[in-house]
């Protein structure tokens, strides 16, 4: 499935992940009102980074998996001038996601052309699991894009981390066929960038001409390297990623205030 946007040289947008929405607005998570800090973002990226094309979201938009947080999700995101892109997260019930966001993918890759840019969004959603995997048919879609789109710089967007981020737990529940997704891209040769969440904390590494960015969660963050689950205070974080058709990648991580 593709859709036009718009025709660019330049694409700029926002990268937001794992903002663990409850059923209640007034509801907290680990004491923090998943609402308000989501909320918090999106103000403070409109006054930092007017000028961008779209939002995209890496899963777990939803805690609960229940159709009251995506209501809670659609009355945010519905302030916003803005195309919503996302996809489904472990803690997400696609179906009800796609109610909000219908390019949410499913069980086939959902592509966003824009003029020398493609957006490629993919699931790696597991029913009851939370580690993740990408289809067998998935991947077959992505290599007949990726063949058919040499000329393009292919934006690729998934929930769980396709490279190992040196903390055990949650390497365990990472991408369960990570070689298998990262051969398909390393088969073409144009630049692509790699975006995901799942892992609370900021990661960023080059392999080859694949760029991958992990973003801090709306919420609360976990700390690096560690063996076990260990949640660190770092405030609220989004971010801005700026592209050139060219290859070049400008981004940086913004972390909003205490809310």
């Amino acid at each position: 499935m593709s859709r036009e946007l718009q025709h660019r040289e330049v694409l700029q947008f926002v990268h937001v992940t794992d903002t663990h929405l409850l059923n209640r607005a007034a509801a907290t998570l680990h004491g923090l009102n998943t609402k308000k800090t989501l909320e918090a973002v999106l103000s403070h990226s409109r006054v930092h980074c007017p000028d961008i094309d779209f939002l995209l979201f890496t899963g777990d938009i939803s805690q609960t998996g229940n159709a009251a947080s995506y209501t809670l999700f659609a009355s945010v995101i519905q302030r916003y001038d803005l195309p919503v892109y996302c996809v489904p997260g472990n803690h997400d019930a696609p179906a009800l996601l796609r109610r909000i966001i219908p390019t949410c993918p499913d069980d086939t890759i959902n592509v966003i052309q824009l003029d020398k840019f493609s957006l490629i969004l993919l699931s790696s959603w597991v029913q009851d699991k939370h580690h993740g995997l990408i289809s067998r048919r998935c991947l077959q879609q992505l290599e007949r894009h990726l063949s058919n789109s040499q000329d393009r710089f292919n934006i690729i967007a998934v929930h769980h981390p396709p490279v190992s981020i040196n903390s055990k737990w949650l390497d365990e529940i990472g991408l369960q066929n990570k070689a298998e997704f990262l051969q398909t891209i390393h088969n073409y040769h144009q630049h692509a960038l790699l975006l995901f969440g799942h892992i609370h904390q900021e990661v960023d590494q080059q392999l080859e001409k694949l760029r991958l960015l992990a973003t801090p969660s709306t919420c609360y963050q976990y700390q690096a390297n560690c063996e076990y689950a260990r949640r660190v205070y770092q405030p609220p974080a989004y971010r801005f990623v700026r592209l050139t058709a060219t290859g070049n990648v400008e981004t940086k991580v913004c972390y909003v205030g205490q809310v």
